[in-house]
């Protein structure tokens, strides 16, 4: 009897093995035979490139079925409709693009209550709809009401989502814009901006949309199409590059890649060849937490070693062996710098040429032969904040080229070391300039401006209070 018993367990016990083995090759990326493209935002409906590529992955313009999930958005009908019109032009019919009715808001100006849809991820009927498409588009607005339907209340998958995966394990495509693209990874970022992060890190409350512009850093579950690090959108736009940081650092032994996806561009992931490939007008950021470390004494952000690199549409990256494919029509600028200019170069935002980050370290850093590293400073009222020094080192290259009939020309960045030191500086006012006029002494200038004759010495540099002229130009301090 007990040898008995001892042959029952052990054949429960391969079963168990044999069942967990089977249910993690089953969710593994090897059995994801679909694929994803992630948009970073505010797609242009003339970008032919991205929208005849999701058709393409969708199985081209005879066999696709798009279904459309506009649960994110405060006008879902709207928003519907006009991704069906969008598709139309690049070659669809509207009987290929079903409406999955899964939403949170009300849109006023349509009959129906789209807000009863809050409760339609669950349903059979909503799942059947899914089930017949090639691919999935999940438009813009706020990501968290994309996971609030998708999941249940205690967390697991509703029947809409586990549909959603089995095409996708299929073969289907997956895309998404602005929260469609927030939802791709594991780990969502949900809000934040990057100074609020840089300066104050994480926040585990969140109110609305807003919140997605200011304040420290939110994340959320998400869900989970993209296997291989994080993704944020509206990258250049919103300059989300320190938000990034932020939360990328904090998953690095998970995940030691993160991604940032521009507007209008899309990241194609690739999950049978774990590439990725860039489509669009922007660009996506790579940023590598291999190598990073972070100093905990600050509370504001200091880290070193982060590695970001920069592509554009064309180029390639192996998410495996870190290798880059870069378009064949760009040529390697290392070695044949354009510019020789002595620094120091400082970025401060608007009026700083090449302003955004992207463009501050291809041609201001990597196509410089003049210097090694370039810095940018952001802070706040108070004037905490961070100082980026983004350096080349021996993997730092780039590649440059005039693209669509040389109208703009393309520059893609790959391995620039970036340094995060805190800061703290005194932003003053030097003050409004007064003309001295007959009759006055610096007692009665002080007295009518409200401050001292001390501060009116020290600011302007007078060596005898008791001998200002008529006509001297004065600087008067704001306090």
């Amino acid at each position: 009897m007990k040898r008995k018993l001892i042959s029952i367990l052990l054949v429960v016990c391969i079963m168990l093995t044999v069942a967990s083995s089977v249910y993690a090759d089953e969710n593994s990326n090897k059995v994801i035979k679909g694929t994803l493209l992630i948009v970073g935002g505010a797609l242009e409906a003339t970008n032919a490139e991205v929208y005849n590529k999701f058709i393409e992955l969708a199985g081209g313009k005879e066999k696709a079925v798009i279904g459309v999930i506009p649960a994110a958005s405060g006008s879902p009908s709207k928003y519907y409709k006009q991704f069906v019109d969008e598709l139309k032009v690049y070659g669809l019919n509207e009987n290929q693009v079903l409406l999955v009715p899964i939403a949170v808001k009300d849109e006023k100006k349509t009959e129906v209550d789209e807000s009863k849809w809050i409760d339609n991820a669950d349903k059979n009927e909503t799942a059947d709809i899914i089930k017949k498409c090639t691919g999935i588009w999940f438009v813009g607005g706020d990501q968290t009401r994309i996971t609030k339907t998708l999941y249940k209340v205690d967390g697991s998958n509703t029947a809409s989502l586990d549909a959603i995966w089995n095409i996708y394990k299929a073969g289907a495509v997956i895309g998404g814009s602005s929260a469609g693209a927030a939802i791709m990874s594991e780990t969502m970022l949900g809000g934040g901006s990057s100074l609020g992060a840089l300066n104050n890190g994480f926040t585990t409350e969140y109110t609305d949309s807003d919140q997605q512009e200011y304040g420290p850093a939110y994340i959320e579950k998400g869900l989970g199409f993209f296997k291989f690090g994080l993704v944020d959108q509206h990258f250049d736009r919103k300059a989300r590059l320190g938000r990034l940081v932020v939360v990328g650092y904090a998953e690095k032994d998970k995940y030691p890649v993160a991604y940032g996806v521009d507007e209008n561009t899309a990241m194609i992931v690739y999950n049978d060849s774990k590439k990725i490939e860039v489509a669009g007008k922007g660009g996506v950021a790579i940023v590598d937490f291999s190598k990073a470390t972070k100093d905990d004494r600050y509370k504001q952000t200091a880290m070193k070693n982060i590695i970001v690199s920069y592509l554009e549409t064309g180029d390639k990256y192996d998410m495996t062996t870190k290798k880059f494919e870069i378009n064949p029509a760009k040529v390697d600028t290392k070695g044949y710098e354009y510019y020789e200019i002595p620094g120091p170069i400082i970025n401060t935002g608007v009026l700083s040429p090449n302003g955004l980050w992207k463009k501050f370290i291809g041609f201001d850093l990597v196509d410089n032969y003049g210097l090694n590293e370039v810095k940018s400073y952001t802070f706040d009222a108070e004037g905490k904040g961070v100082e980026l020094v983004f350096r080349k080192v021996e993997e730092s290259n780039g590649w440059w080229a005039y693209l669509n009939g040389g109208t703009y020309d393309y520059y893609s960045v790959t391995n620039v070391a970036l340094d995060i030191h805190p800061i703290k500086v005194e932003v003053t006012r030097l003050g409004v300039e007064y003309i001295v006029q007959k009759g006055d002494a610096l007692w009665k200038i002080a007295e009518r401006f409200k401050t001292t004759v001390d501060k009116l010495v020290k600011l302007n540099k007078i060596a005898n209070p008791n001998a200002i002229k008529l006509g001297q130009k004065l600087l008067i301090p704001q306090e």
